[in-house]
């Protein structure tokens, strides 16, 4: 027997309550769920950035300051994820005047400091470990002297491009600490190698600092090293040839009077080069040796370019007696 369409419908309406009520209730379900979640605590490590103030002085410290700490701490799962999602963290400021250390073992104890973490991160939080955390150092007493960075670099441009500007290297000196011995025998520190190939755009990365002795240490691990570059574009100009070393006072004429220069030269330079920028000469010497052509020679030539040809590169002469 056939239900009626008055049943369906009644069927069908309490179908759609039931679903709606298990839904909701689903719902609710979550939201406790969600928030019983984050009310649990929870253990989370931060990779936070170090800084160190007053370092013990005359004193080598084995191994390498380090650069961030690793803290686990203990936080709801609310706290942890607006932890998480906080992109920069303030670098913690550790000074050793504030540390507690062992004269006879010369470590000195991180976790005792006076440490700005909850500062840092802007939460109250439970710290529960600090890596490291203790600091060691030598017995031996060293010397320390501040010396130049240079930076140990090849680079390769794409075909077009050139660097229009030195290398610079921040800090462009580092205090250097160790064996005396060792120390007498430095006068520069040096990058790692960095062999650069291809490059097209402006460059800025850090480096790592090369140690020619076990005993060395230095106040950074790297420094930054950056320099500008800047696409090429090909230009032409022409200046007149000058006599040069014209002793004898002669009436001479040049033939051609005038070189055509063609070069390569940054756009952001461009509009600095000018014909004063450049300075083409042949040698009266010459002249007065009798031979029958003189050689163009460019004895001033501005930095940001680089020749690619001259036109003429022999001329002849008259003497006027």
């Amino acid at each position: 027997m056939k239900s009626s369409p008055a049943i369906k419908r009644i069927r069908r309406s309490l179908l759609n309550k039931k679903i709606g009520t298990f839904l909701v209730c689903l719902g609710i379900a979550s939201l406790l769920w969600v928030v019983h979640t984050l009310n649990k605590n929870y253990k989370y490590t931060l990779h936070i950035p170090v800084k160190f103030l007053n370092l013990p002085a005359n004193k080598l410290i084995i191994g390498e300051l380090p650069e961030y700490l690793d803290v686990e701490i203990k936080a709801s799962g609310l706290k942890l994820i607006f932890i998480a999602l906080k992109k920069n963290t303030d670098d913690i400021i550790l000074d050793f005047n504030s540390l507690k250390n062992n004269a006879k073992s010369q470590a000195y104890s991180i976790s005792n400091g006076n440490l700005n973490i909850k500062q840092a991160i802007n939460f109250d939080v439970d710290i529960l470990k600090i890596r490291p955390d203790t600091l060691f150092f030598s017995s031996n007493k060293g010397n320390t002297k501040l010396l130049p960075v240079r930076a140990n670099l090849k680079v390769k441009c794409q075909p077009g491009y050139s660097i229009i500007s030195k290398p610079v290297i921040s800090p462009a000196y580092v205090s250097v600490t160790g064996d005396s011995a060792d120390l007498k025998k430095m006068d520069t520190v040096y990058t790692y190698f960095l062999n650069l190939k291809g490059i097209n755009q402006n460059f800025s990365s850090p480096v790592l600092l090369k140690k020619p002795y076990s005993s060395i240490s230095y106040h950074v691990k790297d420094v930054q090293v950056s320099f500008t570059v800047d696409k090429l574009t090909e230009a032409t100009i022409q200046i007149p040839i000058q006599v040069m070393n014209n002793t004898d006072n002669k009436t001479i004429k040049l033939l051609p009077k005038f070189v055509t220069i063609t070069y390569l030269v940054a756009m952001k330079a461009y509009e600095t080069i000018s014909a004063s920028s450049f300075k083409a000469v042949v040698n009266y010497d010459h002249l007065k040796a009798k031979q029958s052509h003189l050689k163009v020679e460019l004895v001033k030539v501005p930095s940001e370019v680089t020749i690619l040809k001259t036109e003429p590169n022999n001329i002849s002469y008259l003497i006027y007696k």
